[in-house]
């Protein structure tokens, strides 16, 4: 049960951590797929729910960034 919560939650704050940290919608985008993606190439994923639900995640994430613009803030 707590897996595709995970799934629906994680994705999403990693797009936008690593965007502030990039400061770039793309490579934070880039960087959370890219992690996922090793994930489930190495089989820590078995359910394709958990895979779409990740999908998913990583859509709302970037839809998130780009409409609050998190990459043209700048840090202090």
């Amino acid at each position: 049960m707590i897996w595709p919560i995970l799934a629906l939650f994680l994705p999403c704050l990693m797009v936008i951590i690593f965007t502030q940290i990039a400061q770039n919608k793309w490579i934070g985008l880039l960087v959370s797929s890219i992690i996922i993606g090793v994930s489930v190439y190495k089989g820590f994923f078995n359910d394709e729910v958990i895979i779409l639900l990740d999908v998913v995640s990583l859509v709302i994430g970037f839809y998130i960034v780009d409409s609050l613009e998190i990459d043209k803030i700048e840090s202090r």
